[in-house]
């Protein structure tokens, strides 16, 4: 038998109805598109989840939405670097598919990524 650790783990998630159209990119970009190549570029991979990933939120009134979850692995040696990098890139997303903020966990840490 064979284990290999790959890191600390990295997730965030999107409103999965801004994931696939894009009409909710002020940009036209396909966020699924930009997404995907990120990830592999930047994290060499990532898993996505879907299906029954829903939250509730408080803004000005109490919001709901059904969410896309991403996956990644990073070493620690690589935090410093990628962590920064990946929020980032969410904060460009958030502005321009219209959210207030994404979540993001990095390690133990979760956090609200703002644009």
């Amino acid at each position: 038998m064979r284990v290999e650790s790959i890191g600390r783990p990295a997730r965030f998630l999107i409103p999965s109805v801004k994931v696939y159209n894009r009409k909710y990119s002020k940009k036209g970009w396909s966020v699924a598109r930009l997404v995907h190549e990120f990830l592999l570029e930047h994290f060499k991979g990532y898993t996505c989840s879907s299906g029954n990933i829903f939250g509730f939120f408080e803004s000005e009134a109490t919001e709901y939405d059904e969410l896309r979850e991403f996956r990644v692995a990073f070493k620690e040696d690589d935090a410093k670097t990628l962590v920064p990098h990946l929020q980032a890139f969410l904060a460009t997303i958030c502005e321009d598919i219209g959210e207030e903020c994404i979540y993001l966990e990095c390690g133990e840490e979760a956090m609200l990524v703002y644009p």
